[in-house]
């Protein structure tokens, strides 16, 4: 009965952590997102290595009205961050684009505490994230992203 009731635990944490608690990347993006959610501007002058790391040719305008642009460290990673603003979809979306690829990056979408996040399948090869406060809006940018 007691081995029933340990299994019982561990599988419910299991579950919890796997279903429920987002991703390590999805974490630290949302708590790195967070801290700069006031910040405004654009700190990308050379915009050719953010839009290679969105998997977007030179020159590729970004979707909806930019708030900001600057590359960013994500827990060690460097990651080009575009805020921009999608009137069609409903709001503002984060984008952290990775400047290499992370072989161990999650894969699909999900919610956490208030907000949607999804691995947008934008170019094989290039890990994008997009975080936003409704799911339509991220599936309308990742849309956009891969019409180039």
């Amino acid at each position: 009965a007691l081995s029933g009731a340990l299994l019982s635990v561990a599988l419910g944490a299991w579950a919890f952590l796997s279903h429920v608690y987002p991703p390590e990347l999805v974490r630290e993006a949302l708590v790195h997102e967070q801290r700069e959610a006031t910040l405004r501007g654009d700190f990308q002058p050379d915009k050719a290595p953010m839009l290679r790391a969105l998997g977007l040719r030179d020159g590729a305008t970004l979707p909806g009205l930019l708030q900001l642009q600057r590359p960013c460290d994500i827990d060690g990673r460097m990651a080009y961050h575009v805020t921009t603003f999608l009137e069609k979809g409903g709001g503002i979306v984060t984008i952290l684009a990775f400047d290499q690829a992370l072989p161990n990056a999650p894969a699909g979408h999900g919610q956490w505490m208030g907000r949607h996040w999804r691995i947008a399948e934008v170019v094989p090869g290039k890990t994008v994230l997009l975080l936003a406060d409704n799911a339509k809006v991220l599936v309308e940018t990742e849309r956009l992203l891969r019409a180039g």
